[in-house]
């Protein structure tokens, strides 16, 4: 039987991993037009600003950069907040990590250039990889045997929802575009 600390482990372990998969869903939508606007510079010509766009092969090679920093992020944030986890406490790092990428996802929105884009998507990359990484083994850890199978499936399967909440959302702002 699964008591109220059960499900709020596998509730907010869920949602943890849910708005991380949408969060990378959205970055990969947004990722472009960050670039573009992030490269823009704004030049004085005969005392008139004019903006000169970036090339769309700058556009893509610093995109591309930005989504290696913001998966380096991930892998590290595995290992450090995994072992952080068996120390300090699975669930009291979980909430850590969430804390770290929303808010460093926000943080992202803010950037004025690609290096501080960069840095927020690493940050952000820490925040979703500890967070799966101590949210599955929180749930692993703390369901009985019978439901832990059913859990961990869920938690997948809800990866699966952010991914297509990040494409409703897509869609939403394409029609409203």
């Amino acid at each position: 039987l699964l008591t109220r600390y059960h499900w709020f482990v596998l509730i907010v372990a869920a949602l943890g991993w849910l708005f991380d998969t949408m969060d990378q869903q959205l970055f990969n939508l947004a990722r472009k037009p960050a670039m573009r606007e992030l490269l823009t510079v704004t030049e004085t010509v005969d005392g008139k600003s004019v903006k000169k766009l970036p090339a769309d092969s700058d556009i893509n090679f610093w995109g591309g950069v930005t989504t290696c920093i913001f998966m380096m992020g991930w892998a590290s944030g595995g290992l450090f907040f995994g072992v952080l986890g068996d120390r300090w406490g699975r669930a009291k790092v979980m909430l850590w990590t969430i804390l770290i990428y929303s808010f460093c996802t926000g943080l992202s929105a803010l950037s004025t250039s690609v290096w501080d884009f960069a840095l927020y998507r690493f940050l952000t990359g820490l925040g979703v990889g500890g967070e799966f990484a101590v949210g599955v083994s929180l749930v692993a850890e703390v369901m009985p045997a019978k439901a832990r199978p059913f859990a961990l499936g869920l938690l997948q399967a809800l990866s699966a929802i952010g991914n297509i909440s990040a494409a409703f959302i897509n869609i939403g702002l394409g029609v409203v575009e």
